[in-house]
């Protein structure tokens, strides 16, 4: 009998020890908004670029536009725009969109992009050359370059002092998957 308590408070604490143990990695991913998308980058001029460039990122979007649903990519130099087949139909960007690219150091990341601070679908952030995003409404700036952290302020309304929501990401050299 008291081999067995034993034998039960071994298994009790070694169960204990294993709940506690955190994947340091699924902290660093956000779950707040679903995220899940594929795409071909052979098929995305500007994904394409992104990924094979380090320091390079591009806006990635569902809208619609005269009246059909569009799969919008944006960065610095332009926007496209590209008809959604069947299978996109289904894919789902976070709140406002999602951020792809490749920084400086060569990572793939993946980012929400709606502004944190004002979290709104509504509130995105602009891309600019430099390898930042910047809101319009608040002034915050990010570095898509180094995990999305505040790299300034230029405005007001800092409510919220958190990085951007980031996402996994996989990238085969062909092909970006975008999910949480």
């Amino acid at each position: 009998m008291n081999r067995i308590i034993r034998i039960s408070a071994f298994i009790m604490l070694f169960g204990i020890l294993l709940a506690s143990c955190e994947d340091e990695a699924s902290s660093s991913y956000s779950n707040k908004n679903y995220v899940y998308c594929f795409f071909n980058t052979l098929q995305y001029t500007q994904l394409h670029n992104a990924m094979g460039n380090p320091g390079q990122f591009v806006s990635v979007r569902k809208r619609t536009s005269n009246g059909n649903t569009v799969i919008e990519m944006s960065n610095s130099i332009g926007t496209e725009q590209y008809t959604v087949d069947a299978i996109s139909t289904h894919f789902s960007y976070g709140l406002g969109g999602i951020i792809v690219g490749t920084n400086y150091y060569g990572e793939n990341l993946a980012y929400d992009l709606s502004c944190p601070n004002c979290d709104r679908a509504d509130r995105r952030l602009t891309l600019r050359d430099d390898g930042t995003a910047k809101c319009a409404k608040c002034g915050i700036v990010y570095d898509l370059n180094n995990l999305g952290i505040i790299s300034a302020v230029e405005g007001e309304g800092y409510q919220n002092p958190r990085g951007l929501y980031r996402y996994r990401i996989t990238y085969d050299g062909t092909n970006v998957s975008v999910y949480n």
